[in-house]
């Protein structure tokens, strides 16, 4: 597997939701779309014969990090096979020069919690799995650009971990200590609370009033990060398990200190966060096994009655015209519209839901994704959108196809991804372009003009 380049705004919208796309409205070119483009095509003709291939290919490595939702858990499914999921985050300190008790007095560490916020998951909630944490040892760097397949040397020992049937619907309710000898009751949002080692307390509070405590560029030379992973990878039935999201850059997501400070004449509880955020190093890595999947016989290209696509640099759809340009040659054709038509398998093939979006992109000949022209025209005009009523997506490609025809396009075809791949577990089934029951089509409707 290799690592291509991204247009910067490409890896944008690799790296967040669907809902981004919208945003890209306000990069429309200026102007409207030239007349023989406009959608009157009472009198244009039509085909929705063109010949189309689709293949499933193996997906390039992208880049996941600076993200906002932390990836980590194990699914299966008869379609897609097996993917792991691992999130690695930075705890950074809460102010600078920290003091975690006075000279006379003896700290003692009474837990550290890890606290990952709940947002969202991908699978079958209901069954239960192991989280492990490790300690990353090796420094992490915010303004480093971290891959999907980044691997990153972790201490071998367990830091922490946690089997548990996730709860995204009721609020954790913990006591804390106030800091003047008391304790309060508080309510939090749904969460993930993973018990790390004592250990790691003891380090850190015998840094109290010292150098590694005096900022975080400082401090994450000692901590460095965490990993947090799976522990159960395999002997999976199908169906089982979920990849879990959470909320990295939400002030629910951190790791906590609790910690007893005994002076001579008292023992006080206390507690310290350390706040994991947009300022942290934080970044998903993922694995895909297709052993003995759908997916595995598409990447033998002997069938093209489907096509796979699928987030977290997966698999994805490769899309190519073959016969269009020399269908076209000799017509001296206007494009008044091209619609893909990507209709998705239902059933099995879709039983934990559809990806809200999808992203359609070319290879230029460097092998750098970009957008294709029509992109540009806003997410209104170009689609991608999940359309329920149909179970399909549509791209309007008009600009791309006419480019085809005329040449300023290359031909090394469309890649077709899920919006969100980074920070998402979605995936699409796509009927391909000779299955009997839908089929993957470009309709068009073109005039002439002479």
């Amino acid at each position: 597997m290799i690592k291509i380049n991204f247009s910067k705004r490409l890896r944008k919208v690799l790296l967040l939701s669907a809902s981004f796309l919208l945003l890209f409205q306000s990069c429309k070119k200026e102007g409207v779309l030239n007349p023989e483009f406009a959608e009157d095509l009472s009198s244009a003709s039509f085909t929705d014969t063109t010949k189309i291939v689709a293949i499933t290919e193996i997906g390039d490595t992208i880049l996941a990090d600076k993200i906002s939702t932390g990836l980590a858990g194990v699914f299966r499914d008869s379609v897609f096979g097996i993917t792991v999921a691992s999130t690695h985050v930075q705890a950074l300190l809460p102010s600078n020069s920290l003091v975690f008790g006075t000279s006379s007095e003896t700290l003692t560490t009474d837990s550290v919690i890890l606290s990952l916020e709940y947002n969202g998951y991908y699978g079958d909630k209901n069954i239960s799995q192991t989280i492990d944490v490790y300690r990353i040892n090796e420094l992490l760097d915010n303004s480093t650009s971290y891959y999907s397949n980044t691997n990153v040397q972790t201490i071998p020992s367990i830091l922490g971990s946690k089997t548990f049937i996730p709860n995204f619907d009721s609020t954790v309710r913990i006591t804390v200590p106030n800091g003047v000898g008391g304790t309060n009751q508080i309510n939090l949002d749904p969460q993930l609370r993973i018990k790390l080692d004592n250990s790691l307390g003891d380090e850190i509070l015998a840094e109290s009033g010292k150098s590694a405590v005096a900022n975080s560029e400082n401090f994450v030379k000692l901590l460095n990060g965490l990993k947090i992973r799976p522990r159960d990878t395999s002997g999976i039935s199908n169906n089982e398990k979920a990849i879990l999201y959470f909320a990295l850059t939400s002030s629910n997501t951190k790791m906590t200190i609790y910690y007893t400070a005994t002076s001579q004449s008292a023992s006080v509880s206390k507690s310290i966060d350390f706040p994991i955020n947009s300022s942290s190093a934080r970044f998903n890595t993922f694995s895909h096994n297709y052993t003995n999947s759908e997916v595995e016989k598409a990447l033998q290209h002997t069938d093209s009655s489907f096509t796979y696509t699928l987030a977290m640099a997966g698999v994805q759809t490769k899309i190519t015209f073959p016969t269009i340009k020399n269908t076209f040659k000799d017509k001296q054709s206007v494009i008044n519209k091209a619609e893909l038509f990507i209709p998705v398998a239902t059933g099995s093939y879709s039983e934990f839901g559809f990806a809200q979006s999808l992203i359609l992109a070319s290879k230029d000949e460097s092998g750098v994704l970009q957008f294709i022209p029509d992109f540009f025209e806003g997410s209104g005009y170009f689609g991608g959108q999940f359309d329920a009523a149909s179970n399909s997506y549509k791209f309007n490609i008009t600009r791309y196809i006419q480019g085809l025809i005329n040449g300023s396009q290359n031909t090394n075809g469309l890649i077709l991804l899920v919006s969100g791949s980074a920070v998402k577990a979605n995936r699409a089934a796509i009927y391909g372009p000779t299955n009997p029951i839908n089929n993957l089509k470009l309709n068009l409707y073109y005039s002439k003009t002479n």
